[in-house]
């Protein structure tokens, strides 16, 4: 199925203060993270322009396009988007393949008081059938709250609004994942650097 553009106004608001607290919550446990990184096995990151994924959130869930409210980031590295949208009123969740960044993330939701869920796996192994692959999981890295059988719903790890930060090289594969796996009018918000960012919807 198609992609189509959807427009986000240009917004250089203030997010609110729960937002900014959230932000500089995420901003001292980094500055911790990254001071330990010399002991530790923590692997490059590259933020999203937190402002801009706000006000795009934000301005799907206004107009309607944000559905059920579901919400899953593929790839959410400190988890800083994904707790935006929970305060945002999705249901969000957030898939990274890092531990590490898991346990940050985590970190950052109880210390921001934001309901959350972040989940050890990797997007790339999202299916059809709307589970994660028998196998691709290890032990322990499934956080309270994921069923019981070891599967995934596709519901939680596609929602109605997906986000990524991607790699140039990924992008057309992240848009054939997101055709695969989720359904129509679901909401595809890509962030690409800079004040670079789109949001496509998928058609009936």
């Amino acid at each position: 199925m198609d992609l189509r553009e959807i427009e986000i106004p240009v917004c250089w608001d203030a997010p609110p203060p729960k937002i900014l607290r959230t932000i500089e919550i995420a901003d001292r446990l980094r500055e911790t993270l990254m001071s330990d990184a010399c002991d530790s096995d923590i692997p490059a990151l590259v933020n999203s322009n937190f402002y801009i994924a706000y006000h795009a959130l934000k301005h799907v869930r206004d107009t309607g396009m944000g559905g059920d409210l579901s919400f899953c980031e593929w790839g959410s590295g400190l988890g800083v988007v994904t707790c935006i949208a929970s305060q945002l009123g999705f249901n969000a969740t957030g898939i990274e393949i890092e531990g590490s960044l898991c346990e940050f993330a985590r970190t950052l939701a109880d210390e921001a008081g934001v309901a959350a869920e972040f989940i050890q796996a990797s997007y790339r192994d999202l299916r059809r059938e709307g589970t994660l692959s028998e196998g691709r999981l290890s032990e322990g890295t499934l956080s309270e709250g994921t069923l019981s059988d070891g599967t995934l719903s596709g519901g939680t790890l596609s929602g109605a609004v997906v986000y990524v930060y991607p790699w140039p090289a990924e992008e057309r594969f992240i848009e054939s994942v997101f055709r695969d796996v989720t359904d129509a009018g679901s909401v595809l918000i890509s962030y690409h650097g800079g004040t670079s960012l789109r949001a496509r919807r998928k058609r009936s």
